[in-house]
């Protein structure tokens, strides 16, 4: 990318007044490694890749597998959390609507409390994450996160304060579909409560892994979302495997780059009817957005991250940044791919400086 173009996203993130409300979840990430094999108290190896640790798992057959585990970290996670911060890392006035702590912010959320408004329903589920050099594996305690209420969230906070969030906004995300029962009440309960004030507020969604529900959940919720759309423009970003299992919905495919996938997503975009579809993949990004052409952007693809868990959460913040800041599609996309190589790479959601320095890359 030129210098010239550069310092205009730079500049017009740095401009940008953009407001944003995410609703309802919260995770504490317990991020650990796997230990493959140890030949002293400070030597040892790790499982790199899952196929390797899914062998292990394989060739045990029907008896029992003992494994040991070292913690990489304890980190904040989950929709509102991750993509809140990172958008707010880029200049973004973030609000966030969860579960962060009970009776005071657990540990992990308090340097997001300090850069974000949060607002607090209860404990924050855990999720255990077994991360490897080409994917992660979650596993969480979700209690907390399945006890979220649209009605909850209204006796917490009171409607009053609720519709003060909804008149700020320029963007409201809720989100995960796949992991948030309440989701269609959430949805419903913000809509129903909009404010009538002419103002244009965008939806941004990220259904996180489609198979955590049947494929009729699904449809309804996108029927949904389409019949929503002519009043609130929707987002729907997604990874390259929930893309694969949208695309063969409308009987595409995903196996394409370039020009094709541009002009596939479209024509998905268009047959599911919301206003905008993007894809995220390790190689490159795509997106469709009613009155602009497809874009397509490759990225820097990152063989060993540093961090991988809240990647796509990362650009997803960098995305809803450019969004609120005016750039175009194709410029949105450079802003997300930055984003989230520098999470990759340096384990810390990117400041407008950082970004700076990866777009440069």
């Amino acid at each position: 990318m030129s210098g010239a173009n550069m310092q205009k996203i730079i500049t017009a993130l740095e401009r940008s007044d953009g407001k944003i409300v995410m609703f309802a979840d919260g995770f504490v990430d317990e991020v650990w490694e796997i230990i493959n094999s140890r030949t002293s108290l400070s030597q040892f190896t790790i499982y790199q890749q899952m196929n390797q640790f899914a062998q292990r798992i394989s060739n045990s057959g029907t008896g029992g597998v003992g494994l040991e585990l070292v913690q990489k970290r304890r980190a904040f996670g989950g929709f509102t959390a991750n993509i809140g911060y990172a958008a707010a890392r880029l200049g973004v006035d973030a609000a966030l609507v969860g579960v962060y702590g009970k009776e005071a912010l657990d540990p992990v959320f308090e340097e997001v409390g300090a850069l974000c408004r949060v607002h607090s329903l209860d404990d924050p589920a855990v999720t255990h994450v077994f991360e490897f050099d080409d994917g992660k594996i979650l596993m969480t305690h979700m209690e907390t996160v399945l006890d979220i209420s649209w009605q909850r969230i209204v006796g917490t906070l009171g409607m009053e304060t609720i519709v003060s969030l909804l008149t700020e906004a320029d963007i409201i995300g809720v989100g995960y579909w796949s992991l948030l029962p309440a989701f269609d009440e959430i949805l419903d309960g913000v809509c129903a409560n909009m404010p009538a004030d002419g103002k244009t507020r965008r939806f941004f969604f990220d259904f996180a892994d489609f198979r955590k529900k049947d494929q009729a959940s699904l449809e309804h919720t996108l029927e949904k979302l389409r019949t929503l759309n002519g009043k609130f423009p929707m987002t729907l970003s997604v990874n390259e495997h929930e893309a694969a299992t949208l695309f063969a919905m409308y009987n595409e495919t995903m196996d394409d780059t370039g020009r094709s996938v541009r002009e596939k997503t479209e024509a998905v975009r268009q047959q599911i009817g919301l206003d905008e579809l993007v894809i995220h993949t390790p190689h490159y990004a795509v997106a469709a957005a009613s009155g602009e052409a497809p874009a397509y952007a490759l990225c820097a693809f990152c063989e060993k991250p540093v961090r991988s868990a809240g990647a796509g959460d990362t650009f997803n913040g960098g995305y809803m940044a450019a969004s609120l800041a005016g750039l175009d599609l194709t410029e949105r996309l450079h802003v997300a791919n930055a984003a989230v190589g520098y999470f990759l790479r340096n384990a810390i959601f990117p400041d407008q400086k950082e970004l700076a320095r990866q777009m440069n890359i």
